[in-house]
């Protein structure tokens, strides 16, 4: 300990010795699926079946009921769920369309003492003199456009802006724009006017004598735009208040959560002079309430927000410290997943010897955003604004008010009839990547819900999924050679749905376990007919070979599936349906690591009973579970005490080893889990033999439980010297090796009778 007083007294100093691994206690799963309601790509956590219900509506077709029983299985179990709808629609669905986007602003100067609207960008240079930007024009682009943006080759940047009254109706005249946001995931607005909006605002409405009223306003599209010409401002519509179940403006003193007070976002004070050259941009997602009283009423979601300079030279000193980074708008937002930033060279690129800035420090110029806000703060302080009102009223005639939010995306019309299921991989990329980040979204299980059998059926039958109609190409499934043509075009589109889910499982996040359901005709055909019922089937045929045709190709330790599904009672159609078998595994699942550990193996009789269910599509022999079981399918089956029961934890892991079983692997990534929340408290700690001695002190607590509840035979965790040696350290790197012995499951219980003579002495046997 070091001294720290420099006159004799008594110095205290503690030092925290008593981290530990704390385990959680909950099940995570997600489950997304087909809705007729409720908000699209948006993981919700749902408590009920009646707050499920109550989001996403009661299911009116088979691919919505899969999504509903699927959820109704968990919620018979502890686990915590998360839920989210997939949207309906062509290739991406609602809120995708087929074309990028741009939302271009027009630009003007205003030079200091002056009221002239100036044309000439490279007038506009001494301390005081301002841009200002515009009402923005929704532009369509097309792919080759987009891409020629990107590149820089689409248009010429014009340092003297010549379109009348600020109309930039194509990609031609981008280079008249003073600033320019592309909507690069293709986000569209739809019928009820939900979808992503953008709102900017500057320095001046942060100041703090100001109220909220950056954003007064809020206008949209509803009408298709013009190829041709785009979507003109004249296009717009504005959103009526009624619509929104949130305020857009507010007062000190009034309403929390406006837009306006959203858009305040910085973590630095930028409503000072010094800041003058900034502006905050904010992404926002307007949708459905999932507890609206009405259906047309939209609430917001500020997805994410940047604050920048139009400087291309201007530089900030981290809050943290640090060397000085980039405070430029297209470098702030450069790993934005939603938005390109550009802004008019001859704006960001004038002066590069001093920064753009005087003597004093600050900038050169402003940037003003044209609106209501403004013109109130301007009212304040004309000052600090370097406007006055009426001088603001004398811009927004030359090229409109900006001072709103505006859709990023154009309009699309989507019919809540149609129930096109559109591009199921994509839809879930979408979704997956907002749950990507386990530090938000800790995940145990991603159940398939039967989104494989649905996109693989719609693709067949015009983008409508229909259970009670049965796809002959999956006859080609049942070859005992090979699959090709239609067949091997189905059984992809159901990889396809897969490969997302595991990809996202193995590889993105590595800490769970994805439930895949086998494709659902292999054992229901048509309306309520079991495959293995037609007089012409046999089980290996019709049962067995189809599903090792499914699986034969997939090799993973993060992926388990189940050889059947199940029937249930409908409540909506008030009859009994088939549907997918995941979402009860995953309440199995639940229900073992609430009252075993998640190292016991969700199967059997003590574990693997399933409830809720009144049918099963296959009533499995021992012979016909052992062929499944070879095939890495694990048999539901039925036994006449015990009901209807898992009987086997197989992962679709090929290579024999400990990994080719679910307790196992839930074993693996509990504990890497558990590690990787605990250790990373230790980042920036100092590489030294205390601090490796505390790394194994704090999570071996953890491996002791695991072996006192039968998680491992034993365990060797190493943290010193052997393996952190002088390059690694110097390497700035610590490292951790843990070996483990996983308990294995008795799943071949062999018991042996012997007849002996009378006479036999049984201890010469033993012995």
């Amino acid at each position: 300990m070091a001294r720290t007083i420099q006159s004799p007294g008594v110095q205290i100093a503690e030092q925290d010795l008593s981290l530990r691994a704390t385990a959680s206690d909950a099940t995570n799963v997600l489950v997304a699926g087909f809705a007729p309601q409720g908000p699209t790509y948006e993981p919700i956590v749902v408590s009920t079946l009646s707050e499920f219900e109550q989001i996403y509506g009661s299911p009116t077709n088979a691919a919505e009921r899969y999504f509903y029983h699927t959820a109704k299985a968990i919620f018979q179990s502890p686990a915590t769920m998360y839920a989210a709808r997939l949207g309906y629609g062509p290739n991406l669905g609602e809120g995708f369309g087929s074309r990028y986007t741009a939302l271009v602003y027009p630009v003007r100067g205003k030079l200091t003492g002056s009221n002239d609207v100036q044309t000439n960008l490279n007038v506009v240079s001494a301390s005081g003199d301002m841009y200002l930007l515009g009402k923005p024009n929704l532009i369509e682009l097309t792919d080759t456009e987009y891409q020629n943006i990107r590149n820089g080759s689409a248009f010429t940047w014009n340092s003297t802006v010549t379109d009348t009254n600020g109309v930039i109706n194509s990609v031609g005249s981008f280079g008249n724009a003073g600033l320019i946001v592309v909507n690069k995931q293709k986000y569209t607005t739809n019928s009820n006017f939900a979808g992503y909006y953008v709102g900017i605002i500057d320095n001046t409405t942060v100041n703090p004598q100001v109220d909220y009223r950056g954003i007064p306003s809020a206008f949209t599209v509803s009408v298709s735009g013009s190829r041709n010409g785009g979507t003109t401002a004249g296009t717009y519509t504005q959103l009526l208040d009624t619509r929104l179940n949130f305020a857009l403006s507010a007062t000190f003193t009034g309403i929390d959560g406006s837009v306006s007070q959203d858009m305040e976002f910085t973590t630095f004070n930028i409503g000072t002079t010094g800041y003058r050259d900034c502006l905050n941009i904010g992404v926002f997602k307007l949708f459905q309430g999932t507890m609206s009283p009405s259906v047309l009423e939209l609430s917001k979601s500020f997805v994410e927000g940047y604050t920048g300079s139009i400087n291309y030279y201007r530089l900030q000193y981290p809050s943290n410290g640090g060397n000085p980074q980039s405070l430029f708008l297209s470098d702030v937002e450069s790993n934005s997943p939603t938005i390109d930033i550009l802004v008019n060279p001859s704006i960001s690129k004038r002066d590069s010897n001093d920064n753009n800035a005087t003597q004093a420090g600050e900038p050169r110029v402003s940037i003003r955003i044209l609106g209501q806000g403004l013109k109130y703060a301007a009212s304040l302080d004309s000052n600090f604004t370097g406007i006055d009102a009426a001088t603001v009223d004398t811009f927004i005639a030359q090229i409109g008010d900006a001072g709103s939010l505006f859709p990023l995306g154009s309009y699309t019309f989507d019919n809540p009839y149609t129930k096109i299921i559109g591009n199921v991989p994509g839809k879930l990329d979408k979704l997956l990547q907002k749950v990507e980040n386990y530090d938000v979204y800790p995940l145990t299980l991603t159940v398939e819900g039967g989104l494989g059998t649905i996109y693989a059926s719609s693709s067949a039958n015009n983008g409508v999924y229909d259970d009670t109609k049965y796809i002959t190409a999956y006859n080609g499934l049942s070859s005992s050679t090979g699959i090709s043509g239609d067949a091997l075009v189905l059984r992809n589109a159901w990889a396809s749905v897969f490969e997302t889910f595991r990809v996202f499982a193995s590889e993105q996040r590595r800490d769970h376990l994805f439930i895949a359901d086998p494709i659902i005709s292999t054992f229901i055909q048509g309306r309520n007919v079991k495959t293995i019922d037609r007089p012409d089937a046999t089980f290996t045929s019709n049962i067995y070979w189809p599903l090792r045709n499914t699986f034969d190709p997939i090799n993973t330790s993060y992926a388990c599936t189940y050889a059947n599904c199940v029937q249930v009672n409908d409540a909506g159609t008030n009859a009994q349906t088939w549907v997918p078998f995941s979402g009860f595994a995953a309440a199995l699942m639940a229900k073992t690591d609430t009252n075993f550990q998640p190292w016991f193996a969700p199967a059997g009789f003590n574990r693997g009973a399933v409830a809720g269910v009144v049918d099963i599509a296959l009533y499995p022999k021992q012979k016909q579970r052992d062929q499944l079981y070879k095939i890495g399918t694990n048999p539901v089956a039925f036994f006449p005490a015990e009901g209807f029961v898992v009987y086997g934890q197989k992962t679709l892991q090929r290579q024999p080893s400990a990994f080719d079983r679910i307790n196992v692997r839930r074993l693996f990534i509990n504990l890497e889990t558990i590690v990787r929340s605990t250790v990373k408290s230790f980042i920036f700690e100092p590489n030294t033999l205390f601090t490796r001695t505390q790394v194994i002190n704090t999570i071996t607590p953890f491996f002791e439980n695991a072996k006192n509840t039968q998680g491992v035979y034993d365990y060797l965790i190493i943290c010193d010297e052997k393996n952190n040696t002088p390059s690694i350290i110097d390497d700035n790197t610590l490292v951790v090796d843990i070996y483990l012995k996983p308990t294995r499951t008795a799943e071949y219980i062999l018991v042996n009778f012997y007849a002996t003579r009378t006479s036999q002495n049984f201890s010469e046997i033993i012995s």
